[in-house]
């Protein structure tokens, strides 16, 4: 069961929680039966699309990025559609917002980026991301000639914190990749940590 007014408080009050409560009440609907047509995921991006409101924030930002990803070949994989329906669940029972208000609380480790030359720049990935499933992320930074490895050496990198959240946040703690980067920032390796919505922002 969702839970809505938990999640996103009142409505009335806030025309973004508003409009965050308008794509949770659509993703129930088409996750009433738990499968995910395309003719539904088509329908998704054409109603995303005209809203600007819902799209100019989290989550629904990256979850529109997401789709225009999935549709922009012509072919909805069944790993995309899997991962789209367990984005969907996610934002219905609440844990997608839950998650995004601890990296809120956790914002200061995240530097500011206005643009990334992907050429040869090494990536590191962390996290659960919206965008897809971690090799699906990979192939995104490597079309671009970016390079993704673990969170180690020396080279300018950046690490990408997924939109879903990291597993470690659960238990209160950053997660490995993110301690190990935030050490090899103190020791003065030149190394950006960003969040998922501002990655796609930047693909």
């Amino acid at each position: 069961m969702s839970r809505i007014s938990d999640t996103f408080g009142s409505y009335e009050s806030d025309p973004l929680k508003q409009s965050a409560g308008e794509l949770l009440g659509l993703a129930r609907g088409l996750m009433a039966d738990q499968q995910l047509t395309d003719g539904e995921i088509k329908y998704l991006s054409e109603w995303l699309e005209k809203r600007q409101s819902i799209t100019s924030s989290f989550p629904g930002n990256v979850i529109y990025e997401r789709i225009r990803e999935v549709l922009a070949d012509g072919v909805i994989t069944e790993e995309e559609r899997e991962h789209l329906v367990e984005t969907l669940n996610t934002l219905i029972e609440g844990r997608l917002h839950d998650l995004k208000d601890e990296v809120e609380l956790q914002e200061f480790w995240f530097d500011e980026v206005d643009l990334i030359d992907f050429h040869n720049t090494r990536f590191s990935l962390t996290g659960n991301f919206i965008y897809g499933p971690r090799a699906q992320c990979a192939a995104a930074i490597a079309q671009r000639g970016g390079i993704v490895g673990p969170v180690e050496g020396t080279e300018p990198r950046v690490l990408v914190v997924g939109g879903l959240g990291v597993d470690e946040w659960r238990a209160g703690g950053l997660g490995a990749d993110i301690e190990k980067a935030l050490k090899l920032q103190r020791d003065g390796v030149s190394l950006k940590i960003i969040p998922e919505d501002k990655w796609v922002s930047l693909l």
